[in-house]
Order: structure tokens, then C-alpha cells, then sequence
């Protein structure tokens, strides 16, 4: 199979449209998915100009993303549809039959504008639907059991390809019935992985919605405590600029990261001795990793930490929340699925 190909119609975009309708459900492939919000999908078949009006069942190819309000022509498209996996190259596949396409918002225009339609249907905050140039889209999908040629979409993020806030993630989504199988973390996974690969430190786009925020703190919280346990049974004394190039993951994050774990404590060495002097006598021997933030030292998105800060970490109750998440892990359905970056295969865009 091709890493490379496009739809024969990449020049083809959808207009901005003069009447939108509320949709109920959907219909993408054999599966029917009932709609959480409003999209601006056009009426293209009818040409109706009414609006607010009711539809029962949009049909969507999973391949293509084409919509049809008509089941005949739908099918009829079904039946001419030559794709079974999204346009673009193919940058990761692993053998559990997990592939991510990376697909252009110019090369591919109509397919990233149906996509963020089909998006807008299960995120109420997301507003770029028909703009799709400057991003780059991420689509995750699986491929069929029986038939190795076809491949089901499980959801996306997108990122813009130059983001002067060094953002590495604008949108994410997972399809309804594949939610709660850790596609999501699977998709910030590589998001970071990413970044990293680009030699760059990165951020989502802020703010987060609630779902969003606790999905990132979770990601961010696990992939810190496992970094941190690695320095500490390697003795390497630990920095937030280091921490920062090994996960991919900003300072700005990293540092509140650590607080929300109570693991740090960020102020003037005043404030840092003062700090000391409240833990109670049978803790005071602890051990801590220090770690002075230079003036020089700041990552891609230019955050620098005061000269004076000071970031204490201390070991046993790193060890502690390590072992929580260990425990969390643990409990954690076997089949939730992992991104494993053996299986990227991330090349120079041209």
C-alpha cells in the first residue's frame, strides 16, 4: 500500500454555507453514531434553502467523508468509492493494526473540511471548519480484521504548521464508539513524540476544555513521575529544562505539572527555606533534587523561569506518586491501546 496518495478532487473545497440543519444521528460505514451538537453541514443534494431544519440520519463515507441526507445516494457512492484509508502519507503503523495518516490541510482540502464538520458534530467548542489550510491533520485509524485493505477512522488531532505560541495540538477528537480505549492518549502521545522529533518543546492550545484538561493532566502527570523515576534511579539530578527536551512537554507545563503533584515548590530562595522549615522534624532529613533554572535556559516557547526560582523535588514522595500511578496502570483495561514510537515512522516533510 501507497504512503502517499490523494483524492482526485484535492482542489475541490466546500463554501461557506447560507443554511445549516440539525442533525440527529449519522451513519459512517456499518456504525450509527447519535449526534452531540450542531454542524454546519451544507443541504448539497436537496439545495434547500430551510433553515433549522430537522434530519434524522446524515450518511457519511468513512473513507472519503462525503455526506449524503439521501441512503440511495449514498450507497450508490458507496459502491464507486475507491478509497479505504485516508489521503495523505502514512507516518505510523504498529502490529496491532493502528495506523496514523498525516494529511495536509491545502493537498487534501475537501477531506480536512469534511473531517472538521464530522468533528463539530462531538465538540461543542470547536469553530474552524472550512479554513483547513494552515493545519496539518493527524487521523488514527484501524484496519480491518477480515479485510487488511480497509481501514475504520477512530478519530484525529490537528496541528497548525507554524504556531508562533509553539502550540502542538489545536484539536482532538475520538469517535463516540471508540472512546474509553486510550485513543486519546495515544494521539498526545504522538503529538509530543512529534515534537520532540522536531527538536522543539510544545503545548496544547489553551484554554481546554474540562474533558481536555483532565485528559492532558493525566498525560502529563504520568509522563513526568515516570521521567523523574528514571533520574532518580539513574542519580541524574533532574532540571525543568530537562525534563522539558525529554518529554517534549513545555516548561510552563511541567512546572505547574509538578506543583499539581505537590512535588515542588517554586519561589525565592527565602520562600524555599521558609518551606524547609515547615516540614515536620522526622522529614527534614529527605532527600531533594535541586535545580536553578539559568536566564539562558528556556524552552522553544520562550518560557524562562525567574533567576531566583528554585524547584525542589523530593524523593520519597516521588517514589510515592509513582508508585500510585503504577497502581493506576495496573488497573487499567488490557486493552486500552499504547502508542509506541518503534512504529513511527516520522521522514523530512518535502
Amino acid at each position: 500500500m501507497a504512503d502517499e496518495d490523494s483524492f482526485s478532487d484535492d482542489d475541490e473545497q466546500l463554501d461557506i454555507p447560507d443554511n445549516t440543519k440539525h442533525i440527529l444521528s449519522i451513519q459512517l460505514g456499518q456504525v450509527d453514531i447519535d449526534c452531540w451538537f450542531h454542524s454546519p453541514y451544507i443541504d448539497a443534494d436537496e439545495g434547500s434553502n430551510e433553515k433549522n431544519r430537522i434530519v434524522d440520519k446524515l450518511f457519511i463515507c468513512e473513507f472519503c467523508l462525503r455526506y449524503f441526507s439521501d441512503n440511495r445516494k449514498y450507497h450508490r457512492h458507496t459502491n464507486e468509492c475507491n478509497y479505504r484509508h485516508p489521503p495523505g502519507r502514512k507516518i505510523y503503523e504498529d502490529p496491532n493494526g493502528l495506523c496514523v495518516y498525516e494529511v495536509d490541510g491545502i493537498a487534501s482540502q475537501l477531506y480536512c473540511q469534511c473531517l472538521c464538520l464530522l468533528a463539530k458534530l462531538f465538540l461543542e467548542r470547536k469553530t474552524i471548519y472550512f479554513d483547513v489550510s494552515p493545519f496539518l491533520f493527524y487521523v488514527l485509524v484501524e484496519t480491518d480484521k477480515r479485510m487488511k485493505n480497509v481501514q475504520h477512522i477512530i478519530g484525529y488531532f490537528s496541528k497548525e504548521k507554524l504556531s508562533d505560541e509553539c502550540y502542538n495540538l489545536a484539536c482532538l477528537m475520538i469517535l463516540p464508539h471508540y472512546q474509553r480505549n486510550g485513543f486519546g492518549r495515544f494521539l498526545i502521545s504522538l503529538s509530543y513524540e512529534l515534537t520532540k522529533l522536531e527538536k522543539k518543546t510544545g503545548s496544547p492550545e489553551k484554554p481546554l476544555s474540562a474533558l481536555g484538561q483532565m485528559t492532558y493532566k493525566s498525560y502529563w502527570q504520568a509522563t513526568i513521575l515516570t521521567k523523574l523515576e528514571e533520574y532518580r534511579r539513574s542519580q541524574v539530578h533532574a532540571s525543568v529544562t530537562q525534563l522539558s527536551i525529554d518529554t517534549g512537554i513545555c516548561a510552563d507545563d511541567i512546572v505547574q505539572t509538578l506543583i499539581d503533584l505537590r512535588l515542588a515548590h517554586i519561589g525565592k530562595s527565602t520562600v524555599e527555606n521558609n518551606y524547609r522549615q515547615q516540614e515536620p522534624r522526622d522529614q527534614r532529613h529527605r532527600r531533594r533534587f535541586k535545580s536553578n533554572v539559568d536566564i539562558d535556559q528556556c524552552d522553544n516557547n520562550n518560557n524562562t523561569l525567574d533567576l531566583t526560582a528554585v524547584l525542589a523535588i523530593d524523593e520519597d514522595l516521588l517514589h510515592t506518586n509513582f508508585i500510585r500511578l503504577s497502581n493506576r496502570k495496573s488497573s487499567v483495561k488490557s486493552d486500552e491501546h499504547n502508542f509506541d514510537p518503534r512504529y513511527l515512522r516520522f521522514t523530512s516533510r518535502r
